[in-house]
């Protein structure tokens, strides 16, 4: 059963005068007339266009929180960092030790030698030579920005 509320005149004269607003039931889905079950589904169907456009909506917003440029230029640069890990340690990126390797913490160094030191630190446990690697990578990074998480807007 659905309740509707209305102050329509109609309905007001219907009910025996009082011009307030008044709450009227009616019969659940295929129960009803013709013409209440028609009104229903035509204020369903508003109902989802409605529901569809918001969430277009919400999409829009998701998208414009990111810079799409900056994301594709952070997804190149990890698949670059994964596959000179793998030559590194000389395995797949299955096999591989547990090497973590923060952009986000090197763009927070304050200079080069601390961005070296930290990834020297990471790669402790290579035993090939990783200068040249390290070296790319502060090339790869330089005048990328960090990533901040979504912001939440209160609705």
């Amino acid at each position: 059963m659905s309740v509707v509320t209305g102050g329509s005149e109609a309905a007001a004269a219907a009910a025996g005068g009082g011009g307030g607003n008044r709450v009227f039931f009616q019969s659940p889905r295929g129960g009803g007339s013709s013409g209440s079950t028609s009104r229903e589904d035509s204020v369903s169907a508003a109902a989802a266009v409605v529901q569809v456009q918001q969430r277009r909506h919400q999409q829009g917003k998701v998208t414009v929180k990111y810079d799409r440029k900056e994301l594709r230029k952070r997804l190149v640069l990890e698949e670059w960092i994964v596959e000179q890990l793998g030559q590194l340690y000389g395995c797949e990126e299955e096999e591989m030790p547990e090497v973590e390797i923060d952009i986000d913490d090197l763009l927070d160094a304050a200079n080069e030698e601390e961005r070296a030191l930290k990834l020297q630190e990471t790669l402790v446990d290579c035993y090939k030579p990783t200068e040249e690697f390290i070296k790319e990578l502060l090339t790869r990074i330089r005048g990328m920005r960090k990533l901040s998480p979504p912001q939440k807007k209160s609705i």
